[in-house]
């Protein structure tokens, strides 16, 4: 019946998994009663030979290392005393045997835990016991190289496909940012393609809700992080609205406590111990009333009046952590905020930077600094001034964390 062949045929693996098999190369082999001088007459024939395997019958039972034969030989009067002794005097008596159904991943295990000495005479490859050929050393060495790299293509592949999901699952705060406040400007920039940072803006009739995190790690541990605060985050908001920022950040503490097993007398040792800081806000524009809950991030001010940039501290409790109690209440800040006021919100990416010459974190300072010295600017040049400054503070010092920060003027 050939459509259930055909059907069957697309369950069978379509690629080999690698053995020692693939390394295997017959070359020439003595045995114990053969001498020295045939050993010689051997290399010389076969110049590549890098090792001679000896048997006895069909099993192998040593290898005799070109160079070390060689090197014996040519002192004086050694093919005099030797060349007619069995060929065993200079053989390695525990050479590394395999056999050829070996996976590459067990050989190269077994042949580092041999010692160099492997890499460098090579292996014996077996069949049911009988000697089939010898492996290189170096051609290992290449052969794990090379699946070491289409795995590292495969994964990148991967991370880098997990980055179009995360960026589609922000595109729908994007769009509601856009029609809130279009003048206002966000950067988002993971440190490995995917990041641990996430954003979520949402509107109402009479205003607006925004939130910048940060979840525990950063790459794909973090882009999973932001996947579970995000989700807990919209169910907080389909239950509770927009308007009570403490209230969504409860929400989403005792969901994350118990998605992942972190609540305290239900779990002695938890798995994990992870969590999100976060600032988030709802904001009126047609009364400048802005109502502020922090988890460990902060605030800036700066109003079109004042003279110096406000802090807003977020509460030093992270959300979801096995620290974090799970009735734990934050608080809200009510501010009144006339029209032209700058607000600008970052996660610890920004703050905690480590730059300049003495390689300190970059501070609530030079941005309360940055903010005085370009408040006249738009949103977007403001960010884009944060970021070079940023950027130059930071040189060749590695990036420490995800990046992001909001700005945008009432």
């Amino acid at each position: 019946m050939p459509e259930i062949t055909e059907y069957l045929s697309d369950f069978r693996p379509r690629f080999r998994q690698s053995s020692a098999a693939d390394l295997c190369v017959e070359v020439p082999c003595l045995t114990a009663n053969e001498t020295n001088e045939k050993v010689m007459e051997v290399f010389t024939r076969h110049r590549d030979l890098v090792s001679l395997p000896v048997v006895e019958g069909s099993q192998p039972i040593g290898l005799i290392n070109r160079n070390i034969f060689l090197s014996q030989m040519s002192k004086p009067f050694r093919m005099e005393l030797y060349g007619r002794k069995s060929c065993i005097a200079f053989m390695d008596k525990e050479p590394l045997i395999v056999d050829a159904g070996l996976d590459i991943e067990a050989l190269t295990f077994k042949t580092v835990e041999f010692g160099e000495k492997a890499l460098t005479d090579g292996f014996i490859v077996t069949r049911e016991g009988a000697f089939a050929g010898v492996g290189n050393g170096l051609q290992l060495m290449r052969v794990v190289a090379d699946i070491q790299a289409s795995r590292n293509r495969q994964v990148m592949h991967s991370i880098e496909y997990a980055s179009v999901i995360q960026r589609s699952t922000l595109r729908s705060s994007l769009d509601a940012l856009a029609r809130a406040c279009p003048d206002a400007n966000l950067v988002w920039e993971p440190r490995d393609i995917v990041g641990g940072d996430f954003y979520q803006f949402s509107t109402d009739s009479d205003g607006w809700f925004a939130t910048v995190a940060d979840c525990t790690g950063h790459g794909v541990p973090g882009a999973f992080m932001t996947l579970i605060a995000s989700t807990s985050l919209n169910q907080a908001i389909e239950q509770n609205g927009a308007r009570d920022p403490a209230k969504l950040l409860g929400h989403v503490n005792r969901s994350i406590k118990q998605m992942l097993g972190q609540v305290d007398g239900q779990d002695e040792t938890p798995g994990s111990d992870d969590g999100m800081d976060a600032a988030c806000f709802w904001f009126e524009p047609g009364n400048g009333r802005l109502i502020f809950a922090g988890a460990q991030l902060s605030m800036f001010l700066l109003r079109s009046e004042g003279g110096a940039v406000e802090v807003l501290d977020g509460q030093r409790k992270g959300v979801g952590y096995v620290d974090s109690e799970f009735d734990f209440t934050w608080k809200n800040q009510e501010v009144s905020l006339p029209t032209g006021t700058l607000v600008f919100v970052s996660t610890d990416g920004l703050i905690d930077q480590i730059g300049g010459s003495r390689g300190i974190a970059f501070g609530k300072r030079r941005v309360r600094d940055l903010l005085l010295e370009h408040r006249e600017n738009s949103p977007s040049k403001i960010n884009s001034a944060m970021l070079d400054a940023l950027r130059i503070w930071q040189g060749e010092h590695h990036r420490r964390d995800d990046l992001t920060f909001f700005c945008f003027r009432t």
